[in-house]
């Protein structure tokens, strides 16, 4: 019989509703498995911290920010997570949840952190992070929606990138590594593939001359609202699937990884590999 954590983030989206006897019950039915759960683990804010020693798995009641942070304290350990999306977006759920098999094999890796479906600086990435927990309980999405006049800014990011020996450089609104099918709630990139041992380079460069935020609104839309079905390349963006990208800026830009604040540096290195959690997703 394992020994399991279970971690419940009261503050996500819909933690109010993450009930102790119910995600055991879920679980055990769901893996035809009994566990003996040695600790429940309860975070009401921001800065509650947890560890996983003594125990063979890990059950994570959130959203994918929640999911992150236990990922990372889960691969010191190599054990297993079991992730019942209990956020708001839940993006890693949906997407993984199409595939069927539910089972995440690889992840994203920038620097020495480990991130489950997206790594991103720019434009309107701020919202993963900057939406309140408070507002998220009581607007759901919508939540993220009034914050998207607020987020809507054309940034000036002087960069170099090396995306598997292929080098762009230039100046760039948004700088987005994915490995996920949707963003943002959009469900644009129709090239992703699961467990496929890559993920998906997106950038967009600042357009030149006056009226900024109107010249951007075009390629944002292309991006995100139609899609991609097949890897595109323009003088001003780039997609395309990618196993190793290099960036070099010439600020710490603010990253939102899986909806959470991270600062990578100046360079960093984004790379996708296997991990050494598997993450099962309980829906």
């Amino acid at each position: 019989m394992r020994k399991l954590k279970i971690i419940i983030n009261r503050m996500s989206g819909n933690g109010g509703k993450a009930y102790f006897d119910k995600i055991l019950k879920k679980l055990e039915n769901k893996l035809n498995e009994k566990f003996e759960v040695t600790e429940t683990i309860n975070l009401a804010g921001q800065d509650d911290t947890f560890e996983l020693d003594n125990c063979d798995a890990v059950a994570v009641c959130g959203g994918d920010g929640t999911l992150s942070n236990a990922l990372n304290k889960a691969r010191e350990y190599k054990i297993d997570v079991f992730y019942f999306p209990y956020g708001t977006l839940n993006e890693v759920a949906k997407h993984i949840k199409k595939e069927g098999t539910g089972v995440v094999k690889e992840t994203g890796y920038i620097g020495s952190r480990q991130f489950v479906y997206v790594a991103a600086t720019g434009s309107f990435t701020p919202i993963g992070y900057s939406t309140t927990n408070k507002s998220k309980r009581k607007l759901k999405f919508f939540a993220y929606v009034l914050r998207v006049l607020k987020e809507y800014k054309v940034y000036n990011m002087k960069a170099t990138i090396d995306a598997d020996g292929v080098v762009d450089e230039g100046v760039y609104s948004l700088i987005m590594c994915l490995d996920s099918r949707r963003c943002f709630s959009f469900n644009f990139n129709h090239l992703y593939r699961f467990n496929d041992g890559k993920f998906h380079l997106l950038t967009i460069k600042t357009p030149k001359g006056p009226f900024k935020k109107f010249k951007i609104f075009f390629p944002l839309f292309r991006a995100f609202f139609i899609g991609f079905r097949k890897e595109y390349k323009s003088k001003n963006m780039i997609f395309k699937a990618a196993e190793r990208v290099s960036v070099k800026c010439d600020k710490n830009y603010p990253i939102c990884l899986d909806g959470e604040k991270f600062y990578a540096g100046e360079e960093f290195v984004v790379k996708i590999d296997e991990s050494p959690s598997k993450i099962y997703i309980i829906v």
